[in-house]
């Protein structure tokens, strides 16, 4: 075997590793995690850490496992026996979905989970909700601390939505709004939570170039300005390679590669099972 050829299998080999943060010291991480149904292996024993402020994306064709991995980091999904799943350093494995978000962790959904009949504004104040909520008491009879919280709410609802350019559409019923903005609506829900990480499951599905643009203008604003993490499941490489910290590709369940994006991209076995290409 010559250098050359002995050098491109330590580059292969080193995408192949171990998470490069552990998972029980990141900021989201999961270790062991399989995932069956039946008789079909959804994911098969995923390990990965992800650093606080990282934009990793998890990529992979379809079938891959990327979906229900997400679902198994926020606690839609229960792991199988023996998997462990973190957040900022807690074993949050038997932990439901609303017990992650109020530690720091918030989703976007491939398939929007929208209340279509609703407006904007009270579709973010719905979830704001979950964030923080005043005593029974205060909330039936609407005074005191109840008044407080629900001006509170408001005012940071109402940041969020002049922040995505979403203010002109505040009293629009979400069922008319185009694709684009529905999907904004989407991710103001998710800040709505005051999140540190951030997992965004096809966020830029069916927008046009321009509703793309934005998506990512926005998120690499939350990214660089707010330092949060983003967890991002996205079939368009020239997009992932544009904004990732790094890369995690996936393929029948496992995880195949990851890394830098320029060195995941020019591995082989990526090219093969994501591209295409030999």
């Amino acid at each position: 075997m010559s250098a050359e050829d002995a050098a491109a299998d330590q580059r292969a080999a080193s995408l192949r590793e171990g998470a490069n943060v552990p998972p029980e010291e990141a900021v989201i991480g999961c270790r062991d995690v399989t995932k069956t149904f039946g008789s079909i292996t959804a994911v098969d024993d995923v390990t990965i850490g992800i650093d606080s402020g990282e934009w990793v994306s998890i990529v992979g064709p379809n079938g891959a496992g990327k979906t229900t991995l997400l679902n198994i980091l926020n606690g839609f999904y229960s792991p199988d026996p023996g998997a462990a799943v973190y957040l900022n350093g807690e074993d949050v494995t038997g932990r439901p979905a609303h017990y992650r978000a109020r530690q720091g962790m918030a989703r976007t959904f491939q398939g929007l989970e929208l209340f279509e009949e609703e407006n904007v504004l009270e579709n973010v104040m719905t979830v704001r909700a979950v964030h923080e909520r005043p005593n029974l008491l205060s909330s039936l009879l609407f005074y005191g601390a109840g008044r407080q919280v629900e001006a509170r709410n408001m005012r940071r609802v109402e940041e969020i939505l002049d922040y995505l350019e979403l203010w002109e559409h505040r009293h629009a019923t979400v069922s008319a709004l185009p694709l684009g903005v529905q999907r904004r609506v989407d991710l103001a829900r998710s800040l709505a939570l005051e999140p540190d990480v951030l997992l965004l499951d096809e966020a830029m599905s069916g927008l046009t170039f321009d509703e793309k643009y934005d998506m990512i203008r926005f998120l690499t604003d939350l990214h660089e300005e707010e330092g949060m993490t983003l967890v991002m499941i996205e079939h368009d490489l020239e997009v992932v390679t544009a904004v990732s910290d790094r890369m995690i590709v996936m393929q029948k369940g496992g995880v195949i590669a990851r890394g830098p994006p320029e060195a995941v991209t020019e591995d082989p076995e990526v090219a093969r099972v994501y591209t295409g290409v030999d």
